[in-house]
């Protein structure tokens, strides 16, 4: 199956991470009116083609649990599997790792399905206002922040550090007043949260930030600059990799279609980043072999032809030469 959304956090030891997960789960459950415990293990059929697996063991040190929904979507040719795993340790730093995949029918490999922007599951935007997440040593949270001169600092370790998986996003106020324009960085990163860490900068901190950066690395004012991880200001190469969203492109360009540019290209970019090897071998020993994605209006075509087959048979059984016996 292709990944059309992929996020995966380190969460600081000390919190109620499964406890907070399972709450946010139950809440949506009971939204969508599915009358099941996201706490209690088993498989559960809500449908002919809607599966939910729950998944809880004694694992790496902690507790992990995984929730998965196997389930068709609006489309009639796609089947959706939605997967939350959580891994929580009493003392060291535990994960969430959160993933969406549909059937492989993408252009190229690791691009997003369908040239689509698939939505951040609402259940993990509810935890990051919730959990202290971190990518790296970069603080997750559900929409962008602030930041002060004091912060900048920080904000440097963040931008060099080389085990952050996603952007960080300098987003630049410029001339805008500051209501307007919080209101649109919110709506710009809507399709980002969980896959990075967005900044704001008033015009005085963008000054202090433009100068500890330096002229190649800086964020023009009113733009938003997206910086990968391992920021080499010594490099004279490395500006190359950090893009600016410019101007002209922002004031010219819907917001909501800005967001989606953005969310796909991060999303194709997460497909693209293999989850950490610790993870990936706790969760293996927990996957059975992987069954073709198959919906359920596909399976009724395949008994249609089966049922037809039968039918055929039996006519040519009855029509047939038959052996008498005494």
């Amino acid at each position: 199956m292709a990944v059309g959304f992929r996020s995966f956090l380190r969460v600081a030891p000390g919190q109620r991470l499964l406890d907070t997960v399972i709450e946010h789960l139950g809440t949506w459950l009971a939204s969508k009116e599915i009358h099941l415990e996201a706490g209690r293990a088993g498989q559960y059929v809500l449908d002919h083609d809607d599966l939910v697996t729950i998944l809880r063991s004694q694992a790496g040190g902690g507790q992990l649990y995984r929730w998965r929904r196997q389930h068709p979507d609006a489309q009639p040719r796609d089947v959706w599997r939605t997967t939350i795993t959580v891994l929580e340790r009493p003392d060291e730093p535990g994960w969430i790792w959160t993933e969406i995949e549909t059937r492989d029918d993408c252009p190229a490999l690791g691009e997003a399905p369908f040239n689509r922007c698939m939505s951040v599951p609402s259940v993990l935007r509810g935890l990051l206002a919730e959990i202290e997440a971190l990518d790296g040593r970069t603080e997750i949270a559900p929409s962008p922040q602030w930041v002060t001169l004091g912060h900048l600092p920080d904000l440097m370790d963040y931008l060099a550090d080389e085990t952050r998986r996603g952007p960080v996003y300098m987003i630049s106020q410029g001339q805008q007043p500051r209501d307007e324009f919080e209101r649109w960085a919110r709506e710009v990163t809507w399709h980002l949260v969980g896959m990075g860490s967005a900044f704001l900068l008033d015009p005085a901190v963008e000054a202090g930030f433009n100068e500890m950066m330096g002229t190649g690395h800086a964020v023009p004012p009113g733009t938003m600059r997206t910086y990968l991880p391992n920021v080499n200001l010594d490099d004279p190469e490395d500006p190359l990799r950090h893009r600016i969203l410019g101007r002209t492109r922002i004031v010219g360009t819907d917001t909501r279609r800005l967001a989606r540019m953005l969310g796909r290209a991060e999303r194709d970019r997460a497909a693209n980043t293999p989850i950490p090897e610790d993870a990936q071998a706790l969760v293996a020993a927990y996957e059975t072999i992987p069954l073709p994605a198959v919906s359920w209006r596909e399976q009724q075509r395949r008994l249609r032809e089966l049922e037809a087959e039968n039918d055929r048979l039996r006519e040519a059984l009855a029509t047939g030469p038959h052996l008498l016996t005494a």
